[in-house]
């Protein structure tokens, strides 16, 4: 049976999220100084935990932080939270800050604070996997872009613009490349080529399970696009955790191909279907 309070694992134990709290001067709060992963699951197993931890273990060390627990450690503690609140499916989220502040800027990397979250997935419109998405496309780089840390402001910034312009997601451009968007990762078909960006990006946990599965059937390149290049392409799709595969018919005001869903993006969604309906 599902709880009505979800729990969460906050500095060693598991408790209710209205029971949590941090202090206010915990650096994650007062300076921004965090870094944040995003974990699902699928038939109540984590979905790619070790290349989850690779990355959340890259942005700690990025950032001088210490992630108190082992990886097994930690795999035990979200199992015994997938338990304990019994989604369908379980989205995590994985926060790990410097902890209380040292006079108000500096931090001791022996005490910091670190909790997971666990909310129940929440599916997006059918809709958008079957008649495709819609980017909206804005200029920007993330602060250090291959480290997941906590700054989204730019993302926060303009939701209300992207839900006005009716688009899924936000895609930072920036000197001409297409770079990433804002919660996802972006591909493209050329042909039967599969292209991704490659630098000044996130490296992607799902996406790089939908490149393993797109080499069974296609060519797949890692390397800059051009904005341009995005424009003219025959397919267009984006991937994240808590989306899985979303196809994107239109950028801005710009018709992606002849406006349907790829079928290059459909053999990836049913293979992605089965792999994870079986994993």
């Amino acid at each position: 049976m599902k709880t009505s309070i979800p729990y969460c694992f906050l500095n060693g134990a598991i408790i209710p999220v209205n029971k949590a709290s941090v202090s206010l001067y915990d650096i994650g709060l007062l300076r921004g100084y965090a870094i944040y992963d995003g974990i699902t699951t699928f038939n109540n197993k984590i979905f790619q935990f070790a290349d989850h931890m690779k990355r959340f273990r890259h942005s700690a060390q990025s950032l001088g932080l210490k992630v108190p627990y082992s990886n097994q450690e930690i795999e035990k503690i979200i199992y015994s939270l997938i338990k304990k609140n019994s989604f369908e499916r379980t989205n995590l989220r994985l926060i790990l800050t410097g902890g209380q502040t040292i006079a108000g800027i500096e931090y001791d990397p022996q005490h910091p604070t670190f909790f997971i979250l666990a909310e129940p997935f929440s599916a997006l419109p059918k809709v958008l996997y079957t008649k495709g998405a819609k980017l909206m496309t804005l200029d920007h780089q993330r602060f250090m872009p291959e480290s997941k840390t906590t700054n989204y402001i730019t993302a926060t910034q303009f939701q209300r613009k992207r839900k006005k312009e009716k688009a899924i997601e936000i895609l930072f451009v920036h000197n001409g490349k297409v770079l990433e968007c804002a919660t996802s990762n972006v591909a493209i078909f050329t042909g039967g080529t599969l292209v991704t960006p490659s630098h000044n990006v996130l490296g992607g946990i799902t996406l790089k399970v939908v490149l393993t599965l797109a080499k069974k059937h296609f060519t797949v390149e890692q390397r800059d696009i051009s904005v341009e290049e995005l424009l003219s392409a025959d397919e267009v799709f984006i991937t994240s955790s808590y989306k899985d595969i979303i196809p994107v018919v239109k950028v801005d005001g710009h018709i992606i191909g002849d406006g349907q869903v790829g079928n290059n993006t459909q053999i990836l969604i049913k293979d992605f279907a089965v792999l994870t309906r079986n994993y």
